[in-house]
């Protein structure tokens, strides 16, 4: 389906697993990091074309990881991932217009299904 590769951040393993074997089926390219800390690593290697990023993670928090992701590949599409729909931190990060795509855990699968093709086909995208 596409070259491009999508990118996988949780700090479960359990949701990592699921995430790429459900990406993986659907035809993509798909890698994983445990934290932001990899995550960033690797998208300065290679730019992916769509992050899946978890919100609560130790050490760098997927808002912090965000941040420097933005300054790194800011073209990227980003989905934050949570379970925690009323943090604070989300809501701000949300209204701020920083976390544009939202992802709540436990997702449905059929319904991320529906939305790759929107999550995937951004306008703007380009060389970054």
């Amino acid at each position: 389906m596409s070259n491009d590769y999508l990118l996988v951040v949780d700090d479960h393993f359990g949701v990592r697993q699921l995430m790429c074997e459900f990406l993986s089926r659907e035809g993509f390219r798909v890698k994983e990091a445990a934290d932001g800390y990899t995550a960033l690593q690797m998208a300065s290697e290679e730019k992916p074309k769509l992050t899946f990023l978890d919100l609560k993670m130790p050490g760098l928090s997927g808002l912090e990881t965000l941040n420097k992701l933005q300054q790194i590949r800011p073209k990227t599409q980003v989905v934050v991932m949570s379970g925690y729909t009323q943090d604070n931190a989300l809501t701000s990060a949300v209204q701020s217009g920083l976390v544009k795509h939202f992802l709540t855990k436990p997702f449905d699968l059929d319904n991320l299904r529906r939305i790759l093709p929107s999550l995937l086909s951004n306008p703007w995208e380009s060389s970054n």
